[in-house]
């Protein structure tokens, strides 16, 4: 076999192959023999027909089709193999020339062309972590965070009486919620049996005060201007119309902020210091874990500006197509909107950087030999009880992601 290769750009090949006749006629003797085997000739079983007939009856077109395929499927493989390509996209065959047994030149000439793994040329990753890991600080936990959570977790177990009176600041309401834009209901503008505390829900403002001193059962009708900023830009500085009717009144009788209370939050605790301790300790954890998110990615991208690769179009359509699946799972597929079109063009920069990313880090971890190991791989499987079958990819990238972001925290120089 004789091959030539050229690259077409970083990341497309182009390879001719030549079979001389002898290594063809292996693939077509394999070829004619098992189509000699399926002749059903009358009076003989299959396969016990006279050599001379069954050759007759072969269909000879079909068994030079047959070892051209196999043989352009094996000489190809074995191409790949010693140049140690990863192929991205399937080949584009093109036979240039085939010679049937007996007559003169090559057995089999074909081109194919294809996409491989594209070659990273990384930056100074090294430098740039040790410099950027300079930057990385230590997580405070402000006072005013252990006193909103240790607030929350008291109304989390407030005691709720249902009351007949009318409703104060700090009451838990119940309502239905009808609202409208110049008579027309408002898309998902419709609430039942929505519950919030008098004082601190997330309307408009102005939405708590209007059903302050209200009664089980009332129904209020009211109007409200949305703020120049609300949330729902087509609503913005809209006079909104509201008719909201009062489901239930609820009084919250919060815990004495005791070591009583305490103990009841979990058998570790035994003081309102042990639970103040712990939300701290959350706190530092949750923190640390955002640093750390904040630093490797800034490293990611700056380690990206100074690296390249020629990436082939069909790894840049696969990134793009998981991030438009992502953005419409997230959303909502009728949700989003912009066109599929201008979402597709808003989202290919982001999809090659995050691409760029993801083939720094498998080259980081080639080149430091972190590649993960089969247990490593089963572990992470295990633990999120995945299928090997579906998950092995996907599970390789985890462990790869977490070893290299681990060596790259390692960098950090000890002060």
């Amino acid at each position: 076999m004789k091959e030539t290769h050229k690259k077409k750009t970083g990341s497309e090949i182009e390879v001719e192959v030549i079979l001389e006749q002898k290594e063809f006629d292996t693939y077509w003797q394999e070829a004619h023999n098992e189509a000699a085997s399926k002749i059903h000739l009358k009076g003989f079983r299959p396969g016990t027909a006279p050599k001379e007939l069954s050759d007759q009856a072969v269909n000879k077109d079909k068994v030079f089709e047959e070892a051209s395929l196999k043989a352009v499927k094996w000489s190809l493989d074995e191409v790949i193999e010693d140049n140690n390509w990863i192929v991205v996209s399937k080949p584009k065959i093109e036979i240039i020339e085939a010679n049937p047994i007996g007559k003169e030149g090559p057995g089999l000439k074909y081109k194919a062309e294809f996409s491989i793994f594209p070659e990273v040329k990384l930056g100074d990753y090294k430098k740039i972590a040790k410099d950027i890991l300079k930057e990385k600080n230590v997580p405070e936990v402000k006072e005013e965070e252990i006193n909103k959570t240790f607030s929350w977790l008291r109304e989390s177990r407030a005691k709720i009486t249902r009351v007949s009176r009318n409703a104060v600041k700090g009451d838990l309401i119940e309502v239905d919620v009808e609202s409208s834009l110049e008579g027309k209901p408002i898309e998902g503008g419709t609430l039942h049996g929505e519950k919030m505390v008098l004082g601190e829900s997330k309307f408009i403002p102005g939405f708590d005060e209007k059903l302050e001193n209200r009664k089980e059962n009332e129904e209020i009708i009211f109007s409200l201007k949305a703020p120049a900023d609300y949330w729902q830009k087509d609503l913005q500085n809209k006079e909104i119309e509201f008719k909201v009717t009062i489901k239930g009144v609820y009084e919250r009788e919060l815990p004495t902020a005791d070591n009583e209370f305490a103990k009841t939050l979990g058998a570790k605790f035994e003081t309102i210091e042990d639970v103040k301790s712990s939300i701290v300790e959350g706190f530092k954890h949750e923190k640390e874990q955002r640093e750390k998110e904040r630093i490797i990615s800034k490293i990611l991208r700056e380690v990206a500006k100074e690296s390249n690769a020629e990436i082939p179009d069909i790894m840049l359509e696969k990134s793009l197509e998981s991030m438009i699946h992502e953005t419409k799972a997230m959303i909502g597929n009728n949700q989003i909107p912009v066109s599929d079109e201008k979402l597709r063009e808003s989202l290919k920069e982001r999809a090659k950087e995050r691409l760029m990313v993801n083939l720094i880090i498998h080259k980081i971890s080639k080149d430091e030999k972190l590649e993960p190991t089969e247990e490593e791989i089963k572990t992470e499987m295990s633990i999120h009880n995945l299928d090997p079958n579906t998950h092995y990819d996907y599970s390789y990238g985890v462990v790869e992601q977490k070893k290299v972001f681990e060596f790259l925290e390692s960098l950090e120089e000890k002060k």
